[in-house]
């Protein structure tokens, strides 16, 4: 599945999300504008902010939001939506900054990460400095449910981060765990971006309520899908090392169910490579992907993505057909189909 094609119907909305957060970031010290430049020449798939503007223009148009915020003097609905897309991505900028310094990973989206080149320190404060921008930004809105609902899901975010580090590097059979803690750290951003796209329109609570629905079950289907790509894509792909998960203890669905379901042996194998004290787990991706095959353990994890996906799909149901809503659709088929 091709993304530009399913972007195509927020082409422009996409384009000046870029001026817009360069605009928002620019700065006149030299050394901050080469911090900003570059987390935006390593920007990802730009998810996040075309749920919230497809998720606009799938509950009216541009033309029946902007309406609905002028009669309700909240302003400019262009603006509000652009607004929105720009903290939600630099929500997750954050987040994955503040990632790579728990991490200490070295590589984000195959280029040097922020930690990597200027230290930690830095990085935690570039991360902070993101999400101070993405909450000035929010508050320029003056639009309380959109700020609240972001604003949840960035509290989500935080306690999912902590949660993961509790059970860091202790084996667990949980499932209910996992979830819990891809859903805070993952589906809620996506949820709330979905659900402010279509506040932005003027959409009815019923619809706002089945976007947020569907970006909670896509954001859902994403991650799992992404924790099975860890352990089988390339680095190319992946954009990062492959089996970072591991590499850092992760306790991700595949490793949960080969925790469960693998022979005596593979089980203490398995545990004995996420527990190392050493933390050094060269070498042991091979084992892993061995012992994960034997068990099935991906194929069960993309299964759980795409009934979480169909779960997504179906939340759509109640929006009006519209080119909008059919990239949306388009973007089910790609959580399922990606390789990278």
């Amino acid at each position: 599945m091709d993304l530009d094609l399913i972007y195509a119907p927020v082409r422009d909305d996409l384009a000046a999300l870029e001026r817009f957060l360069r605009e928002e970031l620019s700065s006149d010290d030299p050394f901050i504008g080469e911090l900003v430049t570059h987390v935006l020449t390593t920007q990802g798939k730009m998810i996040r902010p075309a749920l919230v503007c497809l998720s606009a223009l799938a509950c009216g148009g541009r033309e029946a939001a902007r309406r609905t915020a002028r009669g309700s003097g909240q302003g400019d609905e262009a603006s509000a939506r652009l607004g929105i897309a720009g903290a939600v991505e630099l929500i997750h900028i954050a987040s994955l900054i503040h990632d790579d310094v728990i991490d200490a990973a070295d590589v984000r989206r195959g280029h040097a990460s922020v930690n990597a080149v200027w230290g930690n320190q830095v990085a935690v404060l570039l991360g902070d400095y993101l999400f101070s921008k993405a909450f000035h930004i929010l508050a320029r809105l003056r639009q309380h449910e959109i700020s609240a609902a972001v604003a949840w899901a960035t509290v989500r975010m935080s306690q999912a981060e902590i949660k993961q580090i509790k059970y860091g590097n202790t084996p667990h059979t949980s499932e209910t765990i996992y979830f819990d803690i891809i859903e805070g750290k993952t589906a809620q951003l996506m949820s709330a971006a979905c659900r402010c796209g279509a506040l932005t329109a003027g959409a009815p609570e019923e619809d706002a309520a089945a976007l947020s629905r569907f970006g909670l079950e896509w954001g859902m289907a994403f991650q799992i899908t992404d924790d099975a790509l860890d352990l089988t894509a390339t680095a190319d792909h992946l954009g990062k090392p492959i089996g970072s998960d591991i590499q850092t203890g992760k306790v991700t669905l595949p490793i949960i169910h080969a925790l469960v379901h693998s022979p005596e042996e593979d089980r203490r194998r398995l545990e004995e490579i996420l527990v190392r004290a050493d933390g050094d787990h060269a070498g042991c991706v091979e084992d892993v992907q061995e012992i994960l095959a034997r068990c099935g353990a991906i194929d069960h994890a993309l299964e759980v993505a795409r009934s979480r996906a169909r779960s997504a799909a179906a939340a759509l149901a109640a929006l009006r057909r519209s080119p909008a809503r059919e990239s949306l659709l388009a973007l089910v088929e790609f959580v399922t189909a990606r390789q990278r």
